[in-house]
């Protein structure tokens, strides 16, 4: 009967071994189904033990049910798909999609201003399409094509902008309240870490010139 250890505590030293969580998670099943087995061949089975091993082989059994819904393929839509090889391509493709969720696609016409200086603002956006221009108090204004943020010192800031920004042609952009995006990174430390990258990314782009037109 004394196998039964045995083999359980080679199945637990495995896992303490393997790196991915998942593999972790499935020999520590096969590890506790072990354990079970040897208290329940016992000549007086100990219940107690039995039923302490079937809880957390449940809850090791429902942790891998989520990790496996969390590594299915992400499937897009064009337009999501082209927004995430313009501005999220380092983000892994489930990241993305959680911050997709909070995301609303708008327009603008000709000259119409996206961002007044001086105004509160409550989202960050993308430009997927078309240019705008950005018009700051004193200084020459630069151009910002597909790929670049908007608002995003804002974002990151809290103040009000110091800039207008006006669109030149008729430009696509996605949107993320502000408030909704904070708290959805504020939850997610990992996906708050991406985000900054890729946020940082975008302001060194403009900042030696690689984002205007």
């Amino acid at each position: 009967m004394t196998i039964y250890i045995h083999i359980a505590n080679v199945l637990y030293l495995l896992s303490y071994l393997v790196k991915d969580i998942l593999w972790l998670r499935a020999l520590t099943i096969v590890g506790g189904l072990t354990i079970i087995a040897y208290y329940l061949f016992m000549p007086t089975p100990v219940w107690a033990a039995i039923a302490w091993n079937v809880v957390f082989l449940l809850i090791n059994a429902w942790q891998i049910r989520l990790l496996l819904l969390d590594r299915r393929p992400v499937q897009l839509d064009p337009d999501s798909l082209a927004l995430y090889k313009l501005a999220f391509r380092s983000l892994k493709p489930r990241e993305f999609v959680k911050i997709l969720a909070l995301a609303r696609w708008t327009e603008a016409e000709p000259e119409e201003r996206v961002i007044a200086r001086g105004e509160e603002l409550d989202s960050i956006m993308v430009i997927t399409s078309g240019r705008v221009r950005v018009e700051p108090k004193a200084g020459a204004s630069i151009e910002l094509r597909p790929g670049c943020f908007v608002g995003e010192m804002s974002f990151m800031t809290g103040e009000r902008p110091n800039a207008d920004v006006v669109a030149i042609e008729r430009t696509r952009l996605v949107a993320w309240p502000q408030k909704e995006l904070h708290a959805l990174l504020e939850s997610a430390v990992e996906l708050r870490a991406a985000v900054q990258g890729v946020l940082g990314a975008d302001l060194a782009a403009k900042l030696y010139g690689d984002a205007a037109t």
